[in-house]
């Protein structure tokens, strides 16, 4: 049987107050339940500039229509405009999450900054970065944190092990086929690694020309049968501009009779199965601008 986790990914103020109720209406108009993941500290999405030398950078920026995704205002955020605290501003949107049913899990404090300097960070502000994601975490939905997953799949060694104290479930910070517990300095976590396993709408669009429904009948000839598929979303993307094309992307589900379950549902299934240690290596994905964490 062919089973799909969807991994919402909220990264800015806009996905936050916009997004988030966009796709809670498609996931209950479809009877659907999804993970989703917050980013609950300061906005500093301008700060993104910087990754204008990078290698595809501008040329995703074109593909995907980026300004069109996330608007003018998320562009200036931390640079011509202050930078909005995401949980302050949102927290009615994020309780209304876990209000209808769905998954809720942490995805970042500082997006941006995690995403652009991860590696030029101490292990004291990445301590203090993962400190104040479970705190605004637990002050907006008063639970702790079962989930949560990586800006732009990105972690390393100190990420990993700051990780460990938090008790997770499970994590996912990486891209891969299937669930395993990673290893640093030659000693396996006990935190369980969930990677995404399938590619994503912006890493598809506009390559080789292809549309959104181009992209949606690619994905669902990626859904292995009887394996772990995750397919990661955004608020920014899937709801808002690409909405519709979600919409179709949900029926097609429903019409191919997948399964849809949330990753923390997911999650016990996975460790029982006694998955393997792997260490995490990093490489250049098509259709993304930058490296990311795989699973080797």
């Amino acid at each position: 049987m062919k089973t799909l986790s969807l991994r919402v990914d909220v990264d800015t103020l806009e996905g936050s107050l916009k997004g988030i109720p966009q796709l809670l209406r498609m996931l209950d108009r479809h009877q659907m339940q999804a993970s989703f993941y917050f980013s609950l500290g300061p906005d500093n999405s301008g700060k993104a500039i910087r990754r204008i030398f990078r290698k595809g950078f501008l040329s995703k920026m074109r593909r995907t229509g980026a300004g069109k995704l996330y608007g003018l205002k998320t562009m200036l955020y931390g640079t011509l405009l202050p930078a909005p605290v995401i949980h302050t501003r949102a927290m009615a949107e994020m309780r209304a999450v876990k209000a209808a049913g769905h998954e809720v899990g942490i995805h970042a404090w500082d997006h941006v900054q995690y995403h652009d300097l991860l590696d030029k960070k101490s292990r004291e502000w990445l301590s203090s970065w993962f400190a104040r994601a479970h705190d605004a975490f637990e002050t907006v939905f008063s639970i702790r944190a079962r989930g949560a997953v990586s800006p732009a799949w990105r972690c390393n060694d100190s990420t990993l092990e700051i990780q460990e104290q938090y008790q997770l479930e499970y994590a996912g910070d990486c891209r891969g086929l299937d669930a395993f517990y990673p290893i640093v300095k030659a000693k396996a976590l006990s935190t369980l690694q969930v990677p995404t396993t399938l590619p994503t709408m912006d890493e598809l669009l506009g390559c080789n020309g292809m549309g959104p429904e181009d992209v949606n009948r690619r994905i669902l000839n990626l859904i292995r049968d009887d394996a772990l598929n995750v397919y990661a979303l955004h608020t920014e993307a899937e709801g808002g501009a690409l909405k519709d094309s979600f919409a179709a992307f949900l029926q097609s589900l429903i019409e191919n009779k997948i399964r849809v379950r949330t990753l923390a549902d997911w999650a016990p299934e996975l460790v029982a199965a006694n998955p393997p240690s792997r260490i995490i290596t990093r490489r250049e994905i098509e259709g993304r601008a930058g490296w990311v964490s795989v699973a080797s």
